[in-house]
């Protein structure tokens, strides 16, 4: 079940060949993750957070969400590539996040939150939860 809504999601042929090592890194876990079974796993948490027209549109609330974290919070920086924006080292606990915009073959777009660290379960569901309620509020 799970892996038949994994394969739904296309992406674009640019962002196989230019991935950036976390956004590997976070695919994979992801992947690992929902094949597992559960949404939130050791080291990993992972949220669906909307549903979107485009993903020009996912990426600038996730861009806005992630910013406003680090803002209020810390963190160190940010990135983006042609599907997905990063959050790296997000306090407590140095959270690296990343919220992925997948286009479905509804051509619709699904936003989903993905939080890894090495640091306590605490910290991460934390970090998680606040970025779900900036996500809610707007």
């Amino acid at each position: 079940m799970i892996e038949q809504e994994t394969s739904k999601f296309r992406t674009p042929e640019t962002t196989a060949r230019r991935r950036p090592g976390l956004a590997g890194a976070l695919a994979l876990g992801l992947t690992l993750a929902l094949a597992s079974g559960p949404a939130a796993a050791e080291g990993w948490s992972i949220f669906k957070l909307d549903r979107f027209d485009d993903i020009e549109s996912c990426k600038m609330k996730a861009r806005e969400v992630i910013s406003r974290y680090m803002f209020d919070n810390g963190g160190s920086e940010t990135g983006a590539d042609s599907w997905s924006v990063y959050g790296y080292d997000l306090e407590p606990g140095a959270q690296d996040v990343v919220i992925i915009c997948p286009l479905g073959p509804d051509d619709k777009v699904d936003a989903l939150l993905v939080v890894q660290s090495e640091s306590e379960s605490e910290d991460r569901v934390q970090v998680a939860e606040a970025l779900v309620r900036l996500w809610e509020e707007g």
